[in-house]
């Protein structure tokens, strides 16, 4: 049928093709079109004429999401890797037991990193950091303008949304302060799940009542790579709208059925390392991780901002101050928008209900009951524990403010034209299909479209340089040349005990230590966090049981053995200061006797300890060590 088509839309008047004696259109060979050996040639440029044709709508929004994408990286988009927090990209990643789930710890970084993995094998992986983040912006944009284009009702002449319209929707939803703090923070599985987030509302929203499984599954892509948190927004962005978009119940428990489905498939990745592997979540990570006043208008309304975000640090220069007023202002005439246009157009309908639902959830910290309740249901199930970042659930919030802000400026637009007028002042292309549009409406458009990037200057230029491309030390690469050509088994240990670092060549910003993703041996690294004067303690049960061996001041040498770990990085701490650097003094210095040391720089120590001797298994749980300070860290 598809050939059918394809080839009757080529063909031009009087094309040698003939119906046959059952009626059938046949090729010049008496096939079938769609049974041909080969597709004629005139079918393939139809087919890319199609394309071409679907694709066109979407030109402008992806150019301004490619213009907002390298307007905000700005330096990190020179040659080297960007490390920010959670962002962590290593040359060469190899497939480890990390990119499977299988270290033990929870898969936060599943599927993600292996496909980055995979990537690396055909483009270097500094260009799939890259790639990524320039999509995020791209999908973003495109995704906002294409969910409020598609439910926009036509007008008698054809024309639908204008394209001012469609780039108001999409700028808002690509910059703003959860963009730029979660940017920030590094967490660009998260924004890939934001970014896929107004597609997979778009199909959630189906075609005559029904959702298309291929076309959602599509759309659920970015979520899927990358990960639970990102797949965590997706499902509460979707689920409103796959139970509103039905006329009937039966319908809707279809749409549900369908939804849940691909959400399901598209979960296993990390779904079943984290079934396998039981983690540990404390309850006290609630109050570390609640929501933040980071504006004048406290937590609750800095999350209303879109804002909010638990780290105080990741804050973008200059917002919170009195631009957050006029970001109040913004959000205030898109919650106008939605209600008064986009939600009796029915343009997404249940998006208004997922976004007071990620609200809600975004301010379970701010009280003193809803933190207790969601204590206790982390400590009956610790899958609860997402739910302890609520400020990531604003994701919904988002959408429903794109959609508004868009909306009313087209309504605007429509309340404006003037037909008969093609020659009417303040007419543009922007703001019109066929006919003009008055020019207030255009310069509110045009003030709407701006206002973000006006408003949110800290995100722009790889936010205010805090976003900067770097290399890693020669000599990290030869250590880990020299890790994975030794063919005895075991562990990678890290030292200092902690998760993030903060190296003088990465400008002092801090990032989380990229050994995990630098070899492909199994590693043990503390992930506990300090967040104020809180720490949350750490979830992986290894590292939970070497803590107090390594907080310990006995030496490490035979308890580290007998959990099977083979070589330990130190790649910060006293011992790298200038005068530790006598090689003889390592190992006692950072109590390894008998380790050898493989390599020593300012940048990093790498000792690799004797082979594992037979029956210390367990030493780990009974050793008797003393109680002195450790001195790497």
């Amino acid at each position: 049928m598809l050939g059918h088509k394809l080839t009757q839309r080529a063909r031009p008047p009087g094309s040698p093709a003939a119906a046959g004696q059952d009626g059938q259109v046949r090729s010049l060979d008496g096939q079938p079109p769609g049974l041909a050996g080969s597709a004629p040639p005139h079918a393939w440029p139809a087919l890319m004429s199609r394309l071409a044709q679907g694709a066109r709508p979407h030109a402008w929004p992806a150019l301004t999401g490619l213009i907002l994408g390298l307007l905000a990286l700005g330096p990190a988009l020179s040659g080297g890797f960007v490390l920010s927090y959670d962002m962590v990209f290593v040359p060469g990643p190899p497939v480890g037991y990390a990119d499977l789930g299988l270290d033990g710890g929870p898969p936060r970084a599943v599927p993600s990193d292996l496909v980055v993995a995979l990537a690396a094998k055909i483009v270097p992986a500094s260009l799939v950091q890259k790639l990524i983040l320039i999509a995020i912006f791209v999908l973003a944009c495109c995704g906002a303008a294409a969910l409020l284009a598609a439910r926009w009702p036509r007008r008698a002449d054809g024309n639908g949304l204008p394209l001012l319209a469609q780039l108001v929707a999409g700028v808002c939803y690509a910059w703003n302060p959860f963009v730029a703090e979660r940017l920030i923070m590094g967490q660009w599985t998260m924004l890939l799940g934001y970014a896929g987030l107004p597609w997979v509302m778009r199909e959630a929203c189906g075609r005559n009542g029904r959702i298309r499984a291929g076309w959602l599954a599509a759309a659920v892509v970015p979520a899927a790579i990358g990960g639970f948190a990102a797949m965590s927004i997706t499902v509460l962005g979707v689920l409103p709208v796959a139970l509103c978009g039905g006329n009937s119940w039966l319908e809707r428990g279809r749409r549900l059925f369908v939804t849940l489905s691909v959400i399901a498939v598209a979960s296993l990745p990390w779904l079943i390392p984290s079934l396998i592997n039981p983690v540990h979540a404390d309850p006290s990570g609630v109050a570390a991780f609640a929501a933040r006043a980071d504006t004048w208008f406290g937590a609750l309304g800095s999350l209303l901002l879109l804002g909010g975000i638990w780290n105080a640090q990741a804050v973008p220069a200059g917002y919170g101050g009195p631009a957050a007023i006029c970001w109040l202002a913004v959000m205030a005439l898109a919650g106008v928008g939605y209600v008064t246009v986009a939600r009796r157009r029915r343009i997404c309908p249940g998006a208004g209900i997922a976004a007071v639902a990620g609200l809600l959830i975004a301010g379970l910290g701010l009280t003193g009951p809803t933190t207790a309740a969601l204590r206790a249901a982390i400590s009956f199930w610790p899958g609860f524990a997402l739910l302890r970042d609520g400020q990531q659930f604003v994701a919904p919030l988002a959408v429903a403010a794109c959609v508004g802000l868009g909306a009313g400026v087209a309504a605007l637009i429509a309340a404006s034209r003037a037909p008969g007028a093609p020659g009417a002042p303040g007419s543009s292309r922007l703001i019109r299909g066929s006919d003009p549009a008055a020019g207030p409406a255009f310069t509110l458009g045009i003030l709407a479209l701006a206002a973000p990037v006006l408003l949110l200057p800290g995100l722009a230029w790889g936010a205010a340089g805090r976003l900067q491309a770097v290399q890693y030390p020669p000599d990290w690469l030869r250590a880990r040349h020299i890790i994975e050509a030794d063919r005895l088994p075991g562990s990678v240990l890290l030292l200092p005990w902690a998760q993030y670092r903060r190296y003088p060549w990465n400008h002092g910003q801090a990032v989380f230590d990229p050994w995990p993703r630098f070899v492909a041996r199994p590693m043990i690294w503390n992930d506990a966090l300090r967040v104020g004067q809180t720490t949350v303690p750490a979830e992986s049960e290894r590292a939970r049981e070497l803590t107090p061996v390594i907080g310990s001041g006995g030496p490490l040498t035979a308890a580290l053995t007998a959990e099977g770990v083979r070589y330990v990085v130190v790649d910060a701490g006293p011992l790298l200061r200038p005068g530790q650097q006598r090689r003889s003094q390592l190992a006692t210095l950072a109590r390894l006797p008998g380790a050898l040391v493989v390599t020593a720089s300012p940048d990093l120590v790498v000792f690799r300890l004797p082979a594992r001797s037979p029956g210390t298994a367990g030493s780990v749980r009974s050793g008797q060590l003393g109680n002195a300070t450790l001195p790497v860290g």
